[in-house]
């Protein structure tokens, strides 16, 4: 299993439409895709910079599923840049269970 993660870091003036985006578009099509078996999104309540604000879009995957990952990072990117330009940053990463 992998736990494959976007944090993303909005500016304050976009903040509540992006969790909008987040909670009624991004995670319900993230958990509509039959390769996630959950997908959630959380406050990234350690973020310290006063002019933006975190998120952290977790989504578990199999491990056979690997290399699909690069969708999930392709529809939050794109959806960001589309609503959102250059108004946010977002960094990927991913843990596997050992």
């Amino acid at each position: 299993m992998i736990q494959f993660n976007i944090s993303i870091f909005v500016e304050n003036a976009i903040e509540t439409q992006a969790i909008k985006a987040l909670t009624l578009h991004i995670i319900p099509e993230l958990n509509e895709w039959d390769f996630i078996e959950q997908a959630h999104v959380f406050e990234i309540s350690s973020h310290q910079e006063p002019d933006s604000k975190g998120f952290s879009i977790q989504c578990l995957i199999p491990t056979t599923e690997e290399q699909r990952k690069e969708a999930i990072e392709t529809l939050i990117s794109e959806f960001f840049a589309q609503e959102f330009p250059n108004q946010f940053v977002y960094f990927p990463s991913q843990l596997k269970r050992i």
